[in-house]
C-alpha cells in the first residue's frame, strides 16, 4: 500500500477512535460473528439483537405495539413500501424523537419510493458493513475507488470528501460518451496505485463492451477488485473482465433502505454470504408467507437488527431468493431481482435501469412504471392520491435521460400490477421491433 493510502486509512482509524471507536466496535462485532457462525456466542448474541429489536420495537412505536404478547418473529406481520408510507410516523421509535438521524431514500428502481430514518448507530453500523464486506471483495479502505453510479440523482459529495476518502465519482450517463470510457482507461494504464472500482453492472458492462469494440488490450494487474451493485451481474460482464482485467468481480446484494444484506464469496455458483450480524433474512412463501424449506424459491424478507430509530420489521424487498446453509453460514444460493426490460433513448442508447431512481425526488408517488411504447415514445403510469402537482417537473427530467425530443405521457392509475411470480415490473419495452 501506498504511504497516502495507508495514511488515509490511518486518518479514518483515528478520527473513529476519537469518537469512541464506534465504526472499528461494529467491525469487529461484524467479523466476529460472520467468521465464528457456529459458536455458541456468536449464536446467543444474533438471538439476543433480534429479540432486542423486536422488543424495543413494540414498546417504542405506534406500528408495533400491538404485537407485545409476540412469541416470535412470525407474529409479526409482512411490511412494505406501501405500509410504510402510508403510516410513516407510526414507525418512528418515541425514544429517538428529536435526535440526531440520517434521512435515506430508497431505490426507485422497486417503483415506490419512499424515505426513512437510520439513527447514528445504524449509520456507523452500515459503515462497518460497508469496510467488512468490502475487503472480503478484495478493497482496502484508503485504496483509490472509481465509484459509477447514476451521480447525477444521488448528488455527488463535496471534492474534499472524496479527496479524503480517495473517491473517484462517475456518473453512469457520462458513459455515453467515449471519451469519458477512454479517460478512466487511459488512467487505469497510466496509474501506479491500487485502484478499485465499485458500481452499477450497466456501467462496467458499457466499458467492456468499449473495449470490444475499440479491439483494446488487456490490463492486467491494473484493478485489484470489483464490486458490483443493484443490478444481476451477467455472464458477459464476469467473463469480460477476467479477460480485460484479469479479474473476477464479485457482485454485491444491497439496497438503501437497509444495506448490504449478502454478496457474494466467489462467483454466483458459490453463492452470497448473508450478512446474519446485521440482518435476520427470512425466505417465505410468495402467497401464503410461511417459510420455505431450504432451497426452494420465495420472497426475500429482511429485518433489520440495527436500525432503532425506525424499527423495520419482516420487510418484502421485492426480490425472490432461496437459501441453505454451509458450515453455519446462512448463503443465498440464487436471487431475482426486479423484472426489468431494456429500454432505449432517443439515440438507441441503451438505457439504465437506475433512471427509476429519479422518481425518489418525488415522494408524494406511491408506484411508477416507465414503459417504451415505441422509438422515442414513452409512457409513465403513475398511482399517486391526488393531482400530481410536479408532472410538468417530472417530465422535464426525465428528458434528461431519454432524449430531449423524447414524446412523455402520463396515465394515472389505481395501481401497477404483480407478476404471476410476485414481481412487478417497473420498465416495460412494448416496441414492435
Amino acid at each position: 500500500m501506498r504511504n497516502a493510502e495507508l495514511l488515509r486509512r490511518n486518518f479514518f482509524w483515528f478520527m473513529d477512535k476519537v469518537k469512541k471507536g464506534k465504526v472499528k466496535n461494529h467491525y469487529q462485532d461484524i467479523k466476529y460473528i460472520i467468521e465464528n457462525p457456529l459458536h455458541p456466542k456468536v449464536m446467543a448474541k444474533k438471538d439476543d439483537s433480534l429479540i432486542n429489536i423486536l422488543d424495543h420495537a413494540v414498546h417504542s412505536t405506534d406500528f408495533y405495539k400491538k404485537y407485545r404478547e409476540y412469541s416470535s418473529i412470525h407474529d409479526f406481520p409482512i411490511i412494505d413500501k406501501n405500509i410504510i408510507r402510508d403510516q410513516f410516523n407510526s414507525f418512528q421509535a418515541a425514544s429517538y424523537i428529536g435526535e440526531p438521524k440520517q434521512e435515506v431514500f430508497t431505490s426507485g428502481s422497486t417503483g415506490t419510493p419512499f424515505r426513512l430514518f437510520h439513527d447514528m448507530s445504524k449509520r456507523d453500523r452500515n459503515t462497518a458493513d460497508n469496510i467488512y464486506f468490502s475487503e472480503r471483495g478484495g478493497y482496502t479502505l484508503g485504496n483509490e475507488l472509481t465509484y459509477f453510479r447514476l451521480w447525477k440523482t444521488y448528488g455527488k459529495k463535496s471534492f474534499l470528501t472524496n479527496k479524503i476518502k480517495n473517491i473517484i465519482p462517475v456518473d453512469v450517463f457520462s458513459l455515453k460518451e467515449n471519451h469519458v470510457i477512454e479517460d478512466i482507461l487511459d488512467k487505469l494504464r497510466k496509474n501506479k496505485s491500487t485502484m478499485s472500482w465499485l458500481g452499477y453492472v450497466s456501467a462496467i458492462e458499457k466499458i467492456c463492451r468499449y473495449m470490444d469494440e475499440k479491439n483494446s488490450s488487456p490490463l492486467p494487474g491494473k484493478l485489484v477488485s470489483v464490486i458490483t451493485i443493484s443490478e444481476k451481474l451477467n455472464d458477459y460482464t464476469r467473463d469480460a473482465m477476467k479477460k480485460y482485467f484479469g479479474i473476477n468481480p464479485i457482485s454485491r446484494y444491497s439496497n438503501t433502505e437497509n444495506g448490504i444484506i449478502a454478496q457474494e464469496i466467489h462467483t454466483e455458483e458459490d453463492g452470497f454470504i448473508i450478512n446474519t450480524a446485521s440482518y435476520y433474512v427470512e425466505i417465505l412463501d410468495i402467497e401464503t408467507n410461511t417459510p420455505v424449506e431450504n432451497g426452494a424459491i420465495g420472497k426475500i424478507v429482511v429485518t433489520d437488527l440495527y436500525n432503532y430509530c425506525m424499527p423495520v420489521i419482516r420487510y418484502d424487498t421485492g426480490d425472490i431468493g432461496a437459501k441453505h446453509m454451509i458450515d453455519g453460514k446462512e448463503i443465498l444460493c440464487r436471487i431475482e431481482g426486479r423484472k426489468m426490460d431494456v429500454l432505449t433513448d432517443t439515440k438507441g442508447e441503451a438505457i439504465y435501469s437506475n433512471i427509476m431512481y429519479v422518481a425518489n425526488h418525488y415522494q408524494e408517488l406511491k408506484q411508477c412504471q416507465l414503459i417504451q411504447k415505441d422509438h422515442g415514445v414513452y409512457l409513465f403510469k403513475i398511482n399517486i392520491e391526488g393531482v400530481f402537482q410536479r408532472e410538468v417537473e417530472f417530465i422535464k427530467k426525465y428528458r434528461d435521460f431519454l432524449g430531449a425530443d423524447a414524446t412523455i405521457s402520463v396515465e394515472y392509475v389505481d395501481e401497477i400490477p404483480l407478476l404471476d411470480s410476485g414481481k412487478r415490473r417497473f420498465m416495460v419495452n412494448e416496441m414492435k421491433n
